[in-house]
């Protein structure tokens, strides 16, 4: 049997290392300005925004009943409009010999109040008009976590089957989900699910439909869903001084 000389278990160690430095780089970009351009400010964030992926919604009927859905939210205070462009009219599908390219599309609606947002709200008013929101993407802040109130919590056991599923969910996951999800923390005495979201930078969404369905997943149904912002501190770079970041 031949053992590694030192050189080996070095060259080993070293290739390691980078690998693991690597993804922590790409991972978490913010935390690594040393290896890219070197921020001296944080831009103010966008306005916050919330995209629906509507997996049907082909004409003016589909977008009429999506209306009726989302402007009775309190937080919805604008128009609901179909990203680039309209969709053709009712009339029109009714009479229409082929078949679409695209059943599905986006709508975009600006968040002024935060406070109002609730994704369980949001999500059982679309699907009681017979439509699925597909995707719920969040954009426009930086630092926030996801805060989801249940019915159910009333052991340990439920706390560790939450914390157990969601971790086997995000290991398992090879399509890209919960890449914006850093850890789950669930207080069972408030019947509380805690999910913190890594920090988000500017033109980066996060999807609240996988939150949504992985809790589902796991077992658990929430009666809400609601953002708690973070206190936002603007990431600061002096010459020769170590790179503090804003994370919670």
């Amino acid at each position: 049997m031949r053992f590694s000389n030192v050189r080996q278990v070095t060259a080993l160690t070293l290739i390691w290392a980078g690998a693991l430095f690597a993804v922590d780089r790409v991972k978490n970009p913010h935390l690594w300005p040393l290896w890219g351009p070197r921020p001296t400010h944080v831009a103010p964030a966008a306005t916050p925004r919330v995209s629906l992926w509507i997996n049907h919604l082909c004409c003016t009927g589909c977008l009429g009943d999506l209306r009726d859905a989302l402007t009775p939210l309190p937080w919805v205070r604008q128009a609901v409009e179909v990203r680039g462009g309209d969709v053709i009219t009712q009339q029109t599908a009714d009479t229409l010999a082929h078949s679409l390219p695209e059943y599905g599309h986006w709508v975009d609606l600006d968040v002024p109040d935060m406070n109002l947002l609730d994704f369980v709200e949001l999500d059982r008013a679309v699907r009681e008009k017979g439509l699925v929101p597909g995707r719920i993407e969040l954009s426009g802040v930086d630092h926030f976590r996801l805060e989801a109130e249940v019915a159910h919590l009333c052991c340990g056991m439920c706390q560790k089957s939450v914390e157990d599923g969601i971790g086997f969910i995000t290991a398992r996951s090879f399509a890209g989900q919960f890449k914006w999800l850093d850890s789950v923390t669930v207080d069972k005495t408030k019947r509380r699910i805690v999910a913190h979201a890594r920090f988000l930078e500017p033109g980066k969404t996060v999807d609240v439909a996988e939150l949504l369905g992985g809790l589902n997943e796991v077992g658990f149904s929430p009666r809400s869903l609601r953002v708690a912002l973070e206190e936002s501190r603007p990431l600061r770079v002096a010459a020769g001084a170590p790179f503090v970041d804003g994370r919670h």
